[in-house]
């Protein structure tokens, strides 16, 4: 009860723990990449954030935790693409891009991350994931996702709970990467039109 001296209330006290738990960024070392890699190396620290603390997204805040560490994250962010000729506002608008793809991207992940800290294997869970898509098979409700499960290239396996590319399983990596590529295809694409 101690703690709660310190904050207005119980939701300040959550915000405060949550911002306390997102750490800061990882620290550049070395000379600059270029803005494509350096983005990439944000979204996968910022992936492994997440993941790493997969009771994070369970917190019940009324607002974002907007303290220093979640300001800390947003400033490497935009350290990245400090150089690419974007107006302040469309750096902005590419910070809450990228923000959204890495978070909603994530969430396989952290639902694994939850799986392990819980004693579930990856085995187990990558099963029971699979099966829960696997009820969609056959389901005139579903069409389209039961005609993607059971494709020939890219249908579900056994080993991951993700639907195949070109027949071969894919890894939650992999799957990021694919959708991280393609947010800085279109990044990359506004850029070279200004």
């Amino acid at each position: 009860m101690a703690l709660y001296r310190y904050f207005p209330n119980k939701e300040a006290l959550i915000d405060a723990s949550v911002d306390a738990a997102m750490g800061t960024p990882p620290q550049r070392s070395g000379p600059r990449e270029g803005w494509r890699q350096e983005v990439k190396h944000w979204a996968y620290a910022k992936r492994a954030m997440l993941c790493s603390r997969p009771w994070l997204a369970e917190l019940p805040f009324v607002a974002a935790p907007h303290g220093p560490n979640w300001l800390s994250w947003h400033e490497a962010f935009l350290q990245t693409i400090a150089e690419t000729g974007l107006s302040p506002e469309d750096m902005m608008d590419m910070l809450s891009v990228v923000h959204a793809y890495v978070s909603g991207a994530s969430d396989t992940a952290i639902s694994l991350a939850r799986a392990l800290s819980r004693g579930i294997s990856t085995d187990e869970w990558a099963k029971a994931v699979g099966a829960d898509l696997c009820r969609a098979i056959n389901d005139p409700r579903y069409p389209n996702l039961s005609a993607i499960l059971t494709s020939q290239s890219g249908g579900i396996s056994g080993v991951s709970p993700l639907p195949a590319r070109g027949g071969k399983p894919r890894t939650m990596d992999e799957s990021f990467d694919f959708g991280l590529e393609r947010v800085l295809d279109g990044i990359e694409r506004y850029i070279a039109g200004m």
